[in-house]
């Protein structure tokens, strides 16, 4: 379901790989639809058009329906699984739970993990409490997020944020300026387990947009301090609503060596950590999440002794090149990169000739190329970060390099 989001294509190299007979649908042409120009076949029907896709998945006898990581494709791919009793790793409540922002929040105070406070109306909010931030209940990539810093401004953020949420519901909270980490988990057969904690390093927003992601550490100097205060809260949590297969991340704020959380998801991630985890700890998140579309299994194994968010005394990272409103003239940089010890993959995120345009300032559409690398000790690590970074770029049509700053290493 989907062929152009971030990870179609690995899933659909993956079912190839096994000799699977692939097809992709959605309402974009192939030379749209990267996942497309890899499967054998291709339907152009829209994920959203559910009815079309059940009676085309009856007629050719499809035994097997999977997206990858947007919450609005997981929802139809869910719909369809449903019609045509068909396994998927989440059930219709499992996602609900883990998708509204009230509900998740809600279990975790239960089990007294924090969470970033809201506001529950626009009437609440006082003088005081500016900047806000506003966002719709559902939802990712960072669409329909606003910072404000007066009331004008916070109901135009909120009517925006109704505007892009699916169930039309809003959330408002204290806008915080901090560190960040990412939690991974990865869930088999009832068996909840920690599978990593990285350093989220953001950067390039401005007064009014969220800054988004531009590099990730893996592990990160909190994980101790993480496993002590909050991984057995988090998987009490998780088993309390009955959570039993998949993968689930969780972004948090990080001072003083506490932790804050404030959003979640129970799906695949765009920064494709499962080809680091696969390397180090020799087991893949989104091959398992495929295999239980197949075969109601995750994995045809137990990877409960390969699981290690200490990544087994190694580094990694995920450094996240964002580009500026642009059309893409050509990439610089992306194979030398590839040839570098430690780089497991270099992403490009669009192809030449795309369009970012100006409305995606502030979301995840700015994400022009990821590279993943493993490294043997932080000397190391940081040492390839400079030169990937010195190497990578991206050229527009009007001859510019459109790539923005990335993180600030001596911080590291």
């Amino acid at each position: 379901m989907a062929g152009k989001p971030i990870a179609s294509k690995d899933i659909v190299l993956y079912l190839n790989k096994n000799g699977a007979h692939t097809i992709v649908t959605d309402n974009l042409p192939v030379s749209e639809s990267p996942a497309k120009k890899l499967s054998y076949d291709a339907w152009d029907i829209s994920t959203a058009d559910v009815d079309i896709i059940v009676n085309k998945c009856k007629k050719e006898r499809v035994n097997a329906v999977f997206t990858g990581i947007h919450e609005y494709n997981i929802w139809r791919t869910l719909d369809v699984c449903e019609a045509l009793n068909l396994p998927f790793y989440a059930s219709r409540e499992d996602m609900l739970n883990t998708s509204l922002k009230s509900r998740y929040k809600a279990l975790f105070r239960k089990f007294d993990i924090p969470v970033v406070p809201e506001i529950p109306s626009i009437e609440d909010v006082n003088k005081t409490d500016y900047p806000v931030l506003v966002k719709p209940v559902d939802g990712s990539g960072g669409y329909g997020i606003s910072i404000c810093y007066d009331e004008v401004e916070l109901r135009k953020g909120y009517k925006n944020a109704l505007e892009v949420s699916i169930l039309k519901k809003a959330l408002i909270e204290k806008f915080i300026d901090a560190r960040e980490v990412t939690i991974f988990y990865i869930l088999q057969n009832g068996k909840i387990m920690l599978s990593a904690l990285a350093n989220r390093n953001t950067g390039n927003g401005d007064k009014y947009t969220i800054p988004l992601p531009v590099l990730y550490i893996f592990p990160s100097q909190h994980l101790n301090n993480y496993i002590k205060k909050l991984n057995n809260k988090v998987i009490a949590a998780f088993n309390s609503i009955g959570l039993k297969n998949g993968m689930i991340f969780i972004q948090s704020f990080i001072d003083n060596d506490e932790f804050m959380f404030y959003d979640i998801g129970f799906r695949l991630t765009g920064t494709q950590e499962y080809h680091i985890l696969e390397h180090i700890c020799e087991y893949n998140p989104l091959e398992m999440m495929v295999d239980y579309a197949l075969t109601k299994e995750m994995g045809d194994r137990d990877i409960k002794h390969l699981v290690d968010p200490y990544f087994r005394n190694k580094y990694a990272f995920n450094i996240t090149f964002l580009a500026m409103p642009c059309t893409i003239k050509e990439y610089l940089g992306i194979e030398e990169a590839r040839k570098m010890p430690g780089v497991l993959r270099v992403i490009e995120n669009h192809e030449v000739g795309t369009t970012i345009p100006q409305s995606a300032l502030g979301t995840l559409n700015q994400v022009v190329v990821r590279v993943l690398a493993v490294c043997n000790s932080k000397a190391e690590m940081i040492e390839l970060i400079k030169v990937v970074t010195e190497k990578i770029d991206v050229i527009s049509t009007e001859g510019n390099s459109v790539v923005m700053p990335g993180y600030n290493l001596d911080e590291l």
